[in-house]
C-alpha cells in the first residue's frame, strides 16, 4: 500500500512499518508488556479454545479498541 504524495514521508515510513506486521509479530507483541494481564487472559483463552482463536481474538479485541478512539494515558 503505497504512500500518497501529499504524505508526510515519515508518516509514510512508520504507516508501511506497521502495516506489514504479521498478525503473529502484533500478538507476540502484546504479550511482551510489562503489565501481563493481556498474557494471562490470552492464555486461559489458549488453553480452553484453539491457539490460533486466541490469536484472532486478541486481534479482533484489538480492531475494536482502535475503533473506539484514543485513550488517555494512566498514571
Amino acid at each position: 500500500m503505497p504512500a500518497k504524495p501529499e504524505t508526510n514521508p515519515t508518516k509514510a515510513a512508520l504507516e508501511a512499518a506497521v502495516l506489514d506486521l504479521t498478525d503473529d509479530e502484533i500478538v507476540e507483541a502484546l504479550l511482551r508488556r510489562a503489565r501481563n494481564d493481556i498474557k494471562s487472559a490470552y492464555e486461559a483463552r489458549k488453553d480452553y479454545a484453539w491457539p490460533m482463536e486466541a490469536k484472532r481474538n486478541v486481534l479482533a479485541s484489538l480492531a475494536r479498541r482502535l475503533e473506539s478512539g484514543r485513550k488517555v494515558a494512566k498514571s
